[in-house]
């Protein structure tokens, strides 16, 4: 199984997805902030990383995104967020059209079904 970097403000959403993640065998390391998730990076050597958007910045989650699509080219994100409630209902992600600014392989919005979740890190992972 994989190990996946964790990364949210939110401790409860941190706890559910590590129980979840770790159900299904997985290794689970967490920040709580796009800081200390990128601080943790070097050293946790995860093969996924799931992560916020609105965390100490409304875009941290997003900039964190482009700082690790630079430094860490093959790991793939997954990206949870509530944000589209901030915007447009007509906006949908797309990898091909949005992922010069969302450099991520998966944009799902909160809450995620832990199954949802589970089968996420597996395929992002199957296809590096």
């Amino acid at each position: 199984m994989s190990h996946v970097l964790l990364i949210d403000d939110d401790d409860d959403v941190i706890q559910l997805n590590r129980m979840t993640l770790e159900a299904k065998g997985h290794q689970v390391s967490a920040a709580h902030s796009a800081q200390e998730g990128w601080e943790l990076l070097g050293s946790a050597n995860p093969e996924v990383v799931i992560l916020d958007v609105m965390m100490e910045e409304f875009n941290a989650g997003f900039t964190l995104a482009q700082d690790i699509s630079i430094k860490y080219p093959r790991v793939p994100m997954i990206m949870l967020t509530g944000v589209r409630e901030h915007m447009s209902a007509a906006w949908k992600f797309s990898p091909e059209q949005d992922g010069e600014w969302i450099p991520v392989q998966r944009f799902m919005e909160k809450p995620v079904e832990p199954k949802e979740l589970a089968r996420a890190v597996e395929e992002v992972t199957a296809a590096r």
